[in-house]
């Protein structure tokens, strides 16, 4: 029952003879002002019970259908906009955009009650839920009759628009499919609740395809009763709506048998859409958030998202492109491009879209997962076993228990099974957004460690079947090769380098923590780095040993991948160490941003354990203690000048290094002419070339940076040096690459 009688804000609306109310703002203001920063009250008895029943049922901001008093007349539960009536042409078209930028909001992540929900038009056609393209109409009349003379008494809305909004709805139930089908997060990347509608899932795709075509034929033969101008826009996005939903329907079984093409058609309309969108007016009234009224969603009431055209238009040409450029990735000639090809795309600034990453996890589970095994060999063969009796086809075909090749089948036999999926998996964890793929290698690194352990013991199984000689090294020792675990250990020590420099990107660490997480990831390349020549020495002592014509380019590729391996870490390891020791020389000065809060509620050595947890539980290589750590990130003992000459020292080797890798390019020549051909990819090879170049970049910047402090420090050697630092944010024009926080030094002037 309403009131029609207004209640004061400040006037208690409970008034009973055993209770008084008294304003309490004033004082629970002066109480709260009393708190410092991150200090928190709580009352042990207030439950998470009290807090839900403290709700108020009958609030504006909680439940849809409340009616304020004296709103009852001012406000109707329902919109009383009419959907039959005849639209003018510069509103279809304005309509048209403004489902566009709707449509871009839900992949973007925003749910459909906030965007292509809140528009009349489209509740009209999928509420009640049609079963028949005849049935979506946006007034549903009862004969086919009275629905053939609607369309034809207002053929602009009631076919130009409605062929529009069914093939907007039909792309968007396919593409709300493809995600499903993959690793995504609800409420993070996707929101996928339907709210009790239908996106059309029983019509299918070649009715809606002949109703668009009929749409684009009357606006093709309606002569001079509609702009020209006009004209020609609505046709354009009707070509675009239709070869859209063409290529989303194309991808919804093998992704790799799907053509390219209609993407790049579809793209070629987005321009020309982008052009003519000042040639529409909008209809706002078509859209309500009143809608969300009737929608099933235990939801409070919220507001409409709203995107700009541009940002929409600019959303939907990403994606257009990523996808074209993904079908690059299925040439793939080996592990080791495809490694590269697939981080560059999902690489990208923006990122692209949750709907291209779930392409590319349907190519890798479809696709490469059925291909699996030859690309887990291949990769095995390329880093630490070429042409070695281990991966000897002939091996299979022994059938004798007894036999050494039967036994070394069958124990490797064991160990592709086991490792098959998690090397998979390390595949689709690229195509998560940022923070999960950093947040799913703190996961994963742990099982590699389990796996290494398993995958020495299968060494020393095969050691005996293989009859390898061991090499004497550095210690004087007899040392074997250990392939398998050597392997699995590069992949882990990949995926704790990734870790460390995500967290960059991530911007997880603070200013006080870059020098010694700097440091902590120079270690890591060392390491890596002394892995890989021990790898390399094997790989060499084979090589000398079965030289052969016919395996000559398998040796060779080897060695091409473990050179590139070991220039990329020694490029990482000499920029990190220029870093660190610039942002110690920073720290020990006193010139780098620092949190007022920071040292009440926390610690260096607290810090650091909270860093290196995801590590704790990895038995090789082992965590530094905090001792050591504490002594490498600060460089005590050392004097600010020996400090500043190391930085300049390293980020001097560093620029080379990184020249080094961008001459080598991007992907492995091929093994042979006519047996592995080289494979053209212009796009992700520029994507690669443009990463390396940010490196450089971030090189040069760290380099004038040294040397303004230096400069400074020769000036001022008596007195603490007259600087100003200034570390810039991931995605602002002053930071070069993400993962390298070159800081911004300038002189102040006195």
């Amino acid at each position: 029952m309403l009131s029609s009688q207004k209640i004061s804000a400040s006037e208690p609306r409970l008034k009973t003879p055993s209770m008084v109310a008294r304003d309490i703002t004033a004082e629970f203001t002066n109480a709260a002002s009393k708190l410092k920063i991150g200090e928190l009250v709580k009352d042990e008895n207030f439950t998470l019970f009290e807090a839900v029943g403290a709700l108020e049922i009958m609030d504006s901001k909680m439940d849809s259908g409340y009616i304020g008093p004296g709103e009852a007349h001012a406000q109707a539960l329902e919109d009383d906009y009419d959907v039959r009536r005849e639209l003018q042409a510069e509103e279809v078209l304005g309509l048209m955009d403004q489902l566009l930028c709707h449509e871009v909001a839900w992949h973007m992540g925003h749910p459909l009650s906030q965007t292509l929900f809140t528009s009349i038009y489209l509740d009209r056609i999928l509420w009640p839920i049609p079963n028949t393209l005849d049935e979506a109409h946006f007034h549903r009349e009862r004969d086919h009759q009275a629905r053939l003379d609607l369309e034809r008494q207002g053929p602009l809305t009631h076919l130009v628009l409605r062929a529009y909004c069914v093939a907007l709805a039909r792309s968007c139930d396919i593409v709300r499919s493809r995600i499903l089908a993959e690793y995504y997060y609800e409420e993070e990347d996707f929101v996928s609740q339907l709210y009790n509608r239908n996106l059309l899932s029983t019509i299918d795709v070649a009715d809606i395809r002949s109703l668009v075509d009929r749409a684009i034929k009357y606006l093709e033969e309606s002569g001079d009763d509609i702009d020209a101008q006009v004209k020609q826009a609505l046709i354009r996005r009707l070509r675009f709506r239709d070869r859209f939903l063409e290529a989303v329907s194309s991808t919804t079984e093998i992704v790799r048998t799907s053509s390219k093409q209609n993407f790049v058609d579809a793209l070629s309309f987005i321009r020309p859409i982008e052009e003519s969108t000042t040639l529409g007016r909008a209809v706002e009234e078509a859209f309500s958030v009143k809608l969300q009224r009737r929608l099933a969603s235990t939801l409070p009431p919220r507001p409409m998202v709203k995107i700009k055209f541009q940002d929409a238009i600019a959303f939907l040409r990403r994606l257009c492109q990523d996808a074209i450029d993904m079908h690059e990735l299925f040439d793939y000639s080996c592990a080791y491009d495809l490694r590269v090809s697939l981080w560059q795309i999902v690489s990208r600034k923006p990122p692209p879209g949750v709907y291209i990453r779930c392409l590319l996890q349907a190519y890798i589970r479809n696709d490469i997962q059925d291909d699996g095994h030859r690309l887990l060999l291949d990769d095995l063969s390329e880093l630490v076993m070429p042409a070695h009796v281990l991966l000897n086809k002939e091996n299979e075909e022994a059938e004798a228990p007894s036999d050494p090749r039967f036994q070394m089948y069958q124990t490797m036999d064991r160990f592709l099974k086991r490792v098959r999926q998690p090397f998979i998996d390390t595949f689709r964890t690229a195509c998560l957004n940022r923070s999960r793929i950093r947040r799913t290698l703190t996961h994963t690194v742990v099982e590699w460690d389990t796996i290494q352990m398993e995958a020495e013991e299968i060494d020393t199984l095969l050691r005996p079947l293989t009859r390898e000689i061991p090499l004497v090294l550095y210690d004087g020792q007899p040392t074997y090769s250990y392939p398998l675990s050597s392997w699995v250990y590069n992949e882990k020590l990949n995926q704790i380098r990734t870790i460390l420099q995500m967290g960059f990107e991530l911007s997880i660490y603070a200013p006080e923590e870059l020098a010694g997480i700097y440091w902590y990831l120079s270690h890591i390349c060392s390491t890596h780095i002394a892995h890989i020549d021990r790898i390399r020495t094997f790989v060499s002592s084979d090589h000398s040993k079965n030289a052969r014509p016919d395996r000559e380019p398998l040796f060779d590729r080897s060695l091409t991948v473990l050179r590139r391996y070991r220039t990329q870490l020694i490029a990482t390891e000499t920029f990190s160490l220029a870093l660190h020791a610039l942002y110690a020389f920073l720290d020990r000065r006193g010139l780098l941003p620092h949190a007022a809060s920071a040292d009440a509620y926390s610690s260096p050595r607290l810090r650091y354990e909270l860093r290196m947890k995801p590590l704790i539980p990895i038995t090789l290589p082992e965590i530094v203690s905090y001792d050591v750590y504490e002594g490498e990130a600060t460089l005590k003992g050392e004097t600010d000048a020996a400090v500043l000459a190391r930085s300049r020292a390293a980020i001097d080797e560093a620029k080379k290094a990184w020249e080094a890798v961008l001459a080598q390019g991007p992907f492995l020549p091929p093994i042979e002419e006519g047996i592995l051909p080289g494979v053209s990819r212009p796009a992700i090879e520029a994507d690669w070339q443009k990463n390396v170049k940010d490196s450089l970049r971030a090189c040069i910047g760290a380099s004038i940076a040294i040397q303004t402090v230096s400069k400074v420090l020769n000036n001022q050697s008596s007195q603490p040096p007259s600087l100003a630092v200034e570390i810039p944010e991931v995605g602002s024009t002053g930071r070069w690459h993400d993962w390298w926080a070159v800081p911004r030094i300038s002189e102040r002037k006195k």
